[in-house]
């Protein structure tokens, strides 16, 4: 775009104050990357630029909910001047902005045919902004082609913008939309975000929150973290256990923990239990789950461990106590059972009886493991018979299907007993459903291994920090940014490592850090600073903290960290290359203006010298040929004086066809000057002026709801001229011809519809019609150049309407014309 400078030869065009004006307007806009804020930057700039009164921001946002919703902001009056009043509907003063049509520009809004044409108001409502200049620009997406909203501006004289306020606006506009697009992938990214940090909250509560002990092994049965319940069950501390084989934690079976590893490389889980030896020397009887899982490529495991040694003792009172035995046996709702020397079973509790349904008899011997699942049973008979004759403990996980065919885990523990004078005499044991624990255990290990998956493998730098703002965790990504180690950070809080001084060297007090606001204020705080390396150079980030209340009290701060460098780079880089673009691309407009204006004139030029130079020779040849036949009288045979005809009917059709061909290149020009045109007066003028002929066909016209149209008399006076003649000279021979001509106004469009009774043409030739030269008809039959409703068209498009063709042969024609002002 451009504004001509006229203090310089004609041609020459100034460009520079609007592209100034727009570079400081985008660097303004670019420089916000919060979308409320950003809409009121836009607003203030627009109002300030243009010279605006008041200015306005309307544009559609969308909440939690997905559901759209009008906002607005407003610049150059309070908010309040406005609330009052409804939203901007879809009317014809605003459709179309909203449905980014282009940037509409009136010197005096009220004066406008279609103002005030809308209920309920019919105009301003009372107390509005006294708005008579008016100027408003759709801001579109540049990919979609969404409408986002529409910028308005306003002021109470009239007159007041310019063409140039206009380029301003559209300039404005355009960058408005490539920045509220990257404000709203920046909302939706902090969205996404904070979604992330919830979920890895959730589960590393859950993680340190059990109750049962959880180990993280790495490929080589190491462990690489433990949560506290498992520092509580081994009498470590947390950091202790971190770098111990699993061997060490089983101690009297070492090669059970490589035998069972050896088991869950293959992908099966593992559950079973196990002796365990605590940092003191204790034994503990445990039950444990282990899985595996890829980790950056490599195996990890997962184990879930509980210590059941009170179950254990529970069971070995129960032996001692006879009494207590027999109440237990009856009432307990876990499934007991004894055996004798031999191993068979001799005694089954009632709760056995009713989870299989069957009486205590059919569980004498060997015949429970019938209710075992058969693909435990093989595994479980020959584990039990090891450890009995070894006369060890017995532990074991099986699956037993019940008596309504539903199939529980179960895990049966089981001692020797012996007499009192020494002698054994078998087992006592029992079975208890685990099925809600197995359930809750698979689904701690997924979300344990999805918070390890999540934390480990994001890009962004995730930190945690303790309610004294000391670093206690650190992901991958937050060591790869800063250059610590976790056990480098562990004796001042965070800030004096990566934030301690402003990148011009002054300090940077932890009391004005806006990172560490979070902690103070208990609410979350975001935006950019710049963090200082290990190696000490600086870096932008982008950050969000985010404290952890519970209950009221502090527990400390979740930290989200992304390097913004290359960002940084590339919008720097987007933004250059815009810039050059631009100014490209205006130098390219003016040198294809210049070269199109220059076109335009030599081909007006030539135009203009070929028509007099062709229609020269062919007023001779005319005339000659006429002084030819004059001449020789009747001393020509008929068939000269036909060819003599026939050469003067020629040139009179070529002569004709010049001019036509001369008329339809001037429509081409640009300088027309539009004006109010009275479609009544109009008609009545060029029906007279075709006097003879409508005589000679005894035509009839009819015509309705004519009114006053913006455009060119003259170019409108040939549209309706050409229109009519052709309906002369194609009147049907049988019927009289009938010209019925309608028209109304919608808005600023006038819709004219035209129609005649002549022999019409078949609807397929309904475009074919509008082409220069094109004929339905020889030229024997009817005369004519082909050019005329070629010009009907050309005419109609200049007042930048549109013009169709609809015929049906023998019955006529109509013709639809849209004319806009």
């Amino acid at each position: 775009m451009a504004i001509e400078d006229t203090t310089h030869d004609a041609g020459k065009l100034q460009t520079y104050p609007i592209l100034e004006l727009l570079l400081e307007s985008a660097k303004a806009i670019n420089s916000e990357v919060e979308l409320e804020k950003l809409v009121q930057r836009i607003t203030d700039i627009g109002t300030s630029l243009s010279g605006a009164q008041f200015g306005a921001f309307f544009y559609n946002e969308e909440n939690a909910s997905g559901e759209k919703y009008l906002l607005y902001t407003i610049s150059g009056v309070p908010k309040e001047a406005f609330s009052k009043f409804p939203m901007p509907r879809n009317t014809k003063i605003f459709g179309p902005t909203f449905s980014g049509k282009g940037v509409v520009r009136y010197d005096d809004v009220t004066q406008q045919p279609h103002y005030g044409q809308s209920a309920p108001y019919h105009g301003m409502p009372r107390g509005h902004l006294p708005v008579r200049s008016y100027l408003a620009a759709p801001v579109v997406a540049p990919i979609t082609n969404e409408v986002i909203g529409g910028l308005f501006f306003g002021h109470s004289t009239p007159g007041v913008f310019t063409e140039t306020s206009e380029q301003l606006i559209e300039g404005i506009a355009a960058q408005a939309a490539i920045a509220m697009g990257n404000a709203r992938l920046f909302e939706e990214k902090k969205k996404t975000e904070k979604r992330l940090l919830e979920q890895k909250e959730q589960y590393s509560s859950i993680f340190n929150a059990t109750s049962d002990a959880i180990l993280i092994y790495d490929e080589k049965g190491v462990i690489a973290e433990a949560n506290p319940a498992a520092g509580k069950m081994y009498g470590y501390a947390n950091t202790e256990m971190v770098g111990l084989h699993g061997s060490v934690l089983m101690q009297q079976f070492p090669e059970e923990f490589e035998g069972i590893r050896e088991i869950v490389k293959t992908g099966k889980s593992y559950s079973g239990a196990g002796v365990h030896v605590k940092k003191d020397g204790t034994v503990i009887h445990t039950d444990m789950v282990l899985t595996n899982f890829i980790f950056k490529e490599k195996q990890h495991y997962l184990a879930v461990i509980r210590d059941v040694t009170g179950d254990k003792r529970t069971a070995e009172a129960l032996q001692r106590s006879e009494a207590l035995t027999q109440v237990i046996a009856k009432t307990s709702p876990v499934a007991l059972w004894i055996t004798n020397s031999k191993g068979e079973n001799t005694f089954v509790n009632q709760t056995w009886v009713d989870w299989t349904g069957k009486p205590q008899e059919m569980h004498l011997g060997f015949k429970w493991l019938d209710d075992i699942d058969e693909d435990d049973r093989e595994s479980m008979q020959a584990r039990f018979m090891e450890n009995f004759q070894l006369r060890k403990n017995f532990e074991f996980e099986f699956r037993l299907k019940r008596r309504d065919g539903e199939v529980r885990w179960c895990v049966s523990n089981a001692s020797p007993y012996y007499s009192p004078a020494g002698v054994f005499e078998g087992y006592t044991g029992s079975c208890m459903d685990i099925t809600e624990r197995k359930t809750t255990l698979q689904h701690l290990q997924s979300r344990n291994v999805l918070i390890n998956t999540i934390t480990n493998n994001t890009m962004q730098a995730l930190f945690m920090l303790n309610e004294h703002r000391i670093c206690t965790f650190m992901n991958p990504a937050a060591e790869k940014m800063t250059g610590f180690k976790i056990h480098e950070l562990q004796e001042k809080p965070l800030h004096y490592y990566v934030h301690h001084t402003h990148p011009d060297g002054r300090h940077f007090p932890i009391e004005e850090c806006p990172i560490d606001k979070a902690t103070s204020t208990r609410h979350q705080t975001s935006g950019e600073e710049i963090f200082i390396h290990r190696d000490g150079y600086f870096y932008p980030v982008a950050f969000v903290s985010s404290p952890i209340v519970e209950n009221g009290v502090l527990k400390g701060t979740v930290l989200e960290v992304r390097d913004i460098t290359e960002e940084k780079r590339i919008q720097q880089a987007l933004h250059d290359q815009e810039a050059a673009t631009k100014h490209l691309l205006e130098q390219k407009v003016k040198e294809r203006t210049a070269d199109l204006e220059k076109l335009n004139y030599e081909l007006m030029q030539f135009t203009s010298v070929a028509s007099h130079d062709l229609k020269e020779p062919l007023r001779k040849i005319s005339l000659f040929s006429k002084l030819l036949k004059d001449k020789a009288g009747n001393a020509l045979e008929p068939a000269a004086n036909k060819y003599i005809d026939n050469i003067i009917n020629s040139s009179t059709r070529m002569s004709s066809l010049i001019d036509d061909l001369l008329a339809f290149s001037r429509l081409s020009q640009d300088n027309l000057q539009f004006e109010p045109v009275d479609l009544n007066a109009l008609l009545q003028q060029i029906w007279q002026d075709l006097e003879i002929s409508v005589k000679e066909k005894d035509a009839v016209l009819h015509y309705s709801g004519l009114s006053e149209v913006t455009g060119v008399p003259l170019l409108l006076g040939q549209l309706f001229q050409n229109l009519i003649s052709n309906s002369l000279k194609f009147a049907h021979s049988e019927r009289t011809p009938v010209i019925t001509i309608h028209a109304e106004k919608e808005g600023n469009v006038s819709r004219i519809i035209y129609s005649d009774n002549g022999i019409g043409f078949k609807n397929e030739y309904a475009e074919k019609i509008f082409e220069v030269f094109q004929r339905l008809h020889t030229k024997d039959q009817y005369e004519g150049t082909g050019i005329g409703l070629a010009i009907v068209k050309k005419i109609v498009s200049l007042h930048k309407g549109e013009i169709r063709a609809y015929g049906e042969e023998g019955k006529g024609c109509r013709f639809e014309m849209e004319l806009g002002e």
